[in-house]
């Protein structure tokens, strides 16, 4: 099984959710009543010919789109839900039944629609099961309703909806707390996590038993102006070591403002037994032809947080202008 990737696997971790093209919304409205996990009454696999002239198929909630000149001739599609489906992608769960789209061996121009049921909106995503990575992985979707999501395959293959396991905050609003004091080309700095604002002190955990560390932080200047800071790193307190991912700095210098980003630094942590985390950052930031000398002590106290998923969508759908 080979799937392509139109619009991308899924992206960074902060993402702006987009709108629904006119075409995902007619998908969505004329989707099969979603029948979930219990009973397979009425989900027995089926299939259609379909051939240049583009058609549609259905289960259970699940759909497959074909546009017309997709393919050259008149083809078997299949769509089965799955009774037992690969494992999930790490921190989620299923939000749906697994289905596998048919043929798997056969490349779309324009790409399909596949779309999937899932049995509420909490925050999760669609994935497709790749066997040589043991299982699902999420990926971003180009549409979303409460009951689906969907996205534009140049290949099929299986897939499905999941949610992350346990309940997440709906913003980074007032999330962790804490300090940091900074120095920044000579110039000391202290930032208040607590303080109302863009400041906030977050974690989403990995596979590898480590958690990734983000926390802003902002602070008001005289006559309109701000400060920001923005810290990534991996952490593992287990073992007591980690790294810096990246490190931004935006603030005024002589009217204007620059951006530093991370050079060379180095990390050392203090205790993290409790959940905090204690450290002392050194580093260069770059900022165009300057080199800004930065110096750091973090204490925060982090909360769980993962951002919604992104919705990379085409501007014209495939097949549907």
């Amino acid at each position: 099984m080979s799937v392509s990737f139109p619009y991308g696997r899924r992206g960074g971790a902060a993402a702006l959710l987009v709108g629904l093209a006119s075409a995902s919304t007619v998908a969505f409205a004329q989707s099969d009543p979603v029948v979930m996990f219990d009973g397979f009454d009425g989900c027995a696999p089926v299939q259609s010919t379909i051939g240049p002239e583009g058609g549609e198929l259905r289960l259970c909630g699940a759909q497959l789109t074909v546009p017309p000149g997709s393919v050259g001739a008149p083809t078997t599609f299949g769509i089965e839900r799955l009774e037992s489906a690969p494992p999930a992608p790490f921190d989620m769960e299923p939000a749906g039944p697994a289905f596998r789209f048919t043929p798997d061996t056969l490349a779309l121009n324009p790409p399909a629609i596949v779309r999937v049921p899932r049995v509420d909106g909490r925050r999760g995503g669609l994935a497709v099961d790749v066997p040589s990575e043991g299982g699902f992985l999420l990926i971003e979707a180009c549409g979303q309703s409460q009951g689906g999501l969907l996205q534009y395959f140049g290949g099929l293959g299986t897939f499905g909806a999941f949610r992350f396991v346990g309940p997440l905050p709906d913003s980074t609003q007032g999330l962790g707390d804490g300090t940091i004091t900074a120095v920044a080309d000579g110039i000391d700095t202290a930032y208040d996590i607590d303080t109302p604002g863009n400041n906030y002190a977050i974690y989403q955990d990995r596979p590898d038993g480590g958690r990734q560390i983000l926390v802003t932080a902002m602070n008001d200047l005289p006559n309109g102006q701000f400060e920001y800071l923005r810290l990534d790193l991996a952490v593992n307190a287990a073992t007591g070591q980690g790294s810096i991912v990246q490190i931004s700095l935006l603030g005024p210098v002589n009217g204007s403002y620059i951006l530093g980003l991370l050079g060379q630094a180095s990390i050392s942590f203090g205790d993290l037994s409790d959940g905090r985390v204690r450290a002392d950052i050194e580093a260069n930031l770059v900022s165009g032809p300057q080199n800004i000398a930065f110096r750091a002590q973090i204490d925060v106290g982090v909360e769980r947080y993962i951002f919604p998923p992104s919705l990379s969508c085409p501007e014209s759908p495939p097949g549907l202008q």
